[in-house]
């Protein structure tokens, strides 16, 4: 895919961001373009969720300027934001409502069909949520409640998809069909992925670039031909992972 400026779903430049008088991230530039599957990597507290909260306008940054598939968000947040599907944290998801109301919430909210997956997919199926979705999400399991929040970021089929720690808990066939679902909706050229993740070992054969995230900056970055020869060799990403872990917790 010929990368050009309006492939860009994701622009953002001299991130800083906190919260009181801290910061969490320092000077973060990150894109993503249509076509691309880009991890986030990091330990606990090195800023990924607080990357996620200013690339999703819940957190305005304190320097910097973010822009979504070419809407400033700053300027047009509504614009923005529809550009976008975020899977939410679980603690967001509105327990007395069945999984099935909860679709058709979010659905009213976007304008579209509480049906609108991207690509013609099925996802309820795919998530294997035929029978708890027309249940109280009170009564589901926490894996059962990020299917339902994957399944409400991919309506109305935005460009921009953003999963945090969306593969946790998902049990084994159900993660295996999101990771091929991610992938195809990359292959289609109209949409891009981001994923924030602990799962170090999916991301050299899922991501088309990594980012590792420490001290509220980008320390180490992997491009996909990086990932290709790491991923040819078991282990080795995982290693240099780890590496970075344990050198971003001894700085």
């Amino acid at each position: 895919m010929d990368k050009t400026t309006g492939d860009l779903l994701v622009d953002a430049a001299g991130i800083v961001a906190g919260y009181g008088s801290g910061r969490v991230l320092r000077g973060v530039d990150i894109t993503l373009r249509r076509g691309e599957i880009v991890g986030v990597l990091g330990a606990n507290g090195a800023g990924k969720s607080t990357l996620l909260k200013v690339l999703t306008g819940q957190l305005p940054p304190l320097a910097g300027e973010v822009r979504i598939d070419g809407v400033d968000l700053a300027a047009a947040p509504e614009r923005a934001k529809a550009r976008f599907g975020l899977a939410v944290d679980l603690n967001e998801v509105p327990l007395p409502l069945t999984g099935r109301q909860y679709l058709e919430l979010v659905a009213s909210i976007r304008g579209c069909a509480a049906d609108a997956w991207p690509g013609g997919e099925d996802a309820i199926a795919l998530l294997a949520l035929d029978r708890w979705i027309d249940g109280p999400i009170a009564t589901f399991s926490l894996g059962t409640r990020m299917k339902i929040a994957i399944a409400a970021a991919l309506l109305g089929a935005p460009p921009l998809l953003i999963f945090d720690e969306s593969l946790n808990g998902l049990d084994p066939v159900t993660a295996y069909n999101v990771k091929q679902l991610f992938r195809r909706l990359a292959a289609s050229g109209r949409h891009g992925i981001l994923v924030c993740t602990h799962i170090v070992e999916i991301v050299p054969t899922l991501c088309t670039e990594a980012l590792f995230l420490t001290g509220g900056e980008i320390a180490r970055r992997w491009d996909g031909v990086a990932l290709a020869a790491l991923a040819a060799r078991p282990g080795a990403f995982e290693a240099e992972v780890i590496a970075a872990l344990q050198t971003g917790e001894a700085a």
